[in-house]
């Protein structure tokens, strides 16, 4: 996708139609040779001269090279909004000069991530804000532009680097039984960003962002208004409510806004309760339901705080509701849950690169243990360890925490990632 990278690329980056103003970006080495063939003089306000229309208005945007977006020299037309005209203006650049062609999708994006502008979260970042249809999307994928998400796992990694380093020097200095690093500094090394690692992997599958929206379980006794909770939260009568306990046998979920975050709401069965094998499997289904939440609202009559052993793990967010309430109870647990929510974000990461870092994480993890596990052996005499296989396991976790970042990088990764751009960005 990259093979062209010294190519100068343009696209339309205005939204598709009509408007009063339209964008051209054109970005790379010829980028003001090409603008100039149509303009009558290269400067802000201007006029395109081109030979099927009379001379019209524009203006003109320069960056140059190492300040643009991309990194290259970029140029960006502002003029009428006429889909006609933007085509002409399109067509006369390509027609200007042979090495100007039209952009693929994701392009403007790959250069910059090529060029060092942006790590490859913040370039998944950039589609993310593109994306977003919802306030608490639009500040995740934010929050990953800032280099927020790549900033710990940067840290690590760099930490795991310089610790090779050392490895590999000493190694290169075996003869004059020069140590660069101790064994206890290396343990200790390797321990604490086994130790980040595993923080930063924990969070991501806690937080479920596989699927990329947080659940909310509603649990609880049978027959306490878990159902009338649920419609009342939809909006519409989904759950089939009935005064006889064990009506919710299966689980029902909806998406629906929460509070302003996009959120999945699951209705489960009565816990407790078991008559039959179908009551049974309900109470299976439960709780794995619960084992997957990011909230539970545990609902009863008079909330009772021993039901919390029944119904949540460690990590899950436990919120007590009181069913026969008034609408002002039930907005004040609406914005309750959402402030939970809103905190639960802090480490925002987008799905796409969350299932990314969870398998590069992983596996560095693993490899990491693999260190230590070499290391104790050593230590305890059990057999005597060649230091460089200690290195290979430490360069491979290094190797996997950069792709999460791009430092380490294949063909088809970029592919996956910017093949999803539209053109133009």
């Amino acid at each position: 996708m990259h093979s062209m990278i010294y190519d100068t690329i343009i696209a339309r980056a205005s939204a598709p139609g009509s408007a009063i103003r339209g964008i051209i970006r054109i970005s790379g080495p010829h980028a003001v040779f090409a603008v100039k063939t149509i303009v009558d003089c290269f400067r802000i306000d201007t006029q395109i001269v081109l030979p099927s229309y009379p001379p019209f208005p524009a203006k003109l945007l320069l960056w140059q090279e190492g300040h643009s977006y991309t990194g290259d020299e970029t140029v960006e037309i502002h003029t009428i909004g006429s889909p006609i005209l933007l085509d002409a203006i399109m067509a006369a650049l390509l027609a200007a000069d042979e090495f100007v062609r039209l952009a693929k999708p994701g392009e403007f994006t790959l250069r910059a991530f090529l060029s060092g502008r942006l790590d490859l979260a913040q370039a998944e970042a950039v589609l993310g804000v593109i994306d977003a249809d919802s306030d608490a999307d639009l500040k995740t994928a934010l929050h990953q532009l800032a280099g927020n998400v790549s900033a710990p796992l940067s840290a690590v990694r760099t930490l795991l680097f310089e610790t090779l380093t050392q490895l590999e020097a000493s190694l290169d200095f075996a003869e004059e039984d020069i140590a660069f690093i101790s064994e206890q500094e290396l343990r200790r090394t390797l321990a604490e960003a086994l130790e980040q690692i595993e923080q930063i992997r924990r969070r991501i599958t806690q937080r479920g962002i596989a699927d990329g929206k947080p659940k909310i379980v509603l649990a609880g006794l049978p027959n306490v208004g878990k159902s009338t909770l649920f419609n009342r939260l939809v909006g519409q009568d989904v759950a089939l409510v009935s005064p006889i306990a064990g009506t919710t046998r299966d689980y029902l979920e909806a998406e629906i806004d929460w509070d302003g975050i996009p959120v999945v709401l699951i209705d489960t069965a009565g816990i407790g309760g078991v008559q039959s094998n179908l009551d049974e499997a309900a109470q299976v289904k439960t709780q794995e339901l619960l084992s997957q939440a990011d909230i539970v609202i545990y609902c009863d009559e008079e909330t009772a705080e021993e039901s919390r052993r029944l119904c949540c793990r460690e990590q899950t967010t436990l919120v007590f509701f009181r069913t026969k309430t008034s609408d002002e109870c039930l907005e004040l647990l609406i914005k309750e849950v959402g402030a939970l929510l809103r905190c639960s974000q802090g480490h925002g990461m987008l799905p796409t690169t969350a299932l990314r870092c969870r398998e590069a994480l992983t596996s560095a993890g693993e490899s990491l243990k693999r260190a230590l596990t070499l290391g104790e052996k050593s230590r305890a005499g059990d057999c005597v360890v060649d230091i460089s296989l200690i290195a290979l396991e430490l360069r491979s976790a290094v190797n996997q925490l950069g792709l999460i970042d791009g430092t380490v990088h294949t063909e088809d990764i970029l592919d996956s990632i910017f093949s999803r751009f539209c053109i133009g960005k």
